[in-house]
């Protein structure tokens, strides 16, 4: 759905609308005289959230299995080059 606006104002007259909205999750952003005040946004569950990242492009990324394995030549750059001042 679409979001919707509601001016804080007018709330009382629109509290059916607006409930029903919320029940809907549709984003609604409140207002003082024209003026975004405040933002509801749908709830989204933990569940949902993991869901849908497990999901998206599930098999796009792979990690080699040496990943973590350290790299002599790279160390020797930023160890074995280091100078002490006196």
């Amino acid at each position: 759905m679409p979001p919707k606006t509601f001016d804080i104002s007018c709330l009382s007259d629109n509290l059916t609308d607006f409930l029903a909205d919320i029940q809907n999750h549709v984003e609604i952003t409140l207002t003082l005289d024209g003026v975004p005040w405040a933002k509801i946004v749908p709830w989204v569950s933990d569940q949902e959230i993991k869901s849908s990242v497990a999901d998206l492009n599930r098999d796009a990324i792979a990690i080699s299995d040496d990943f973590d394995d350290e790299s002599e030549e790279i160390n020797s750059m930023f160890y074995d080059s280091v100078i002490f001042p006196d």
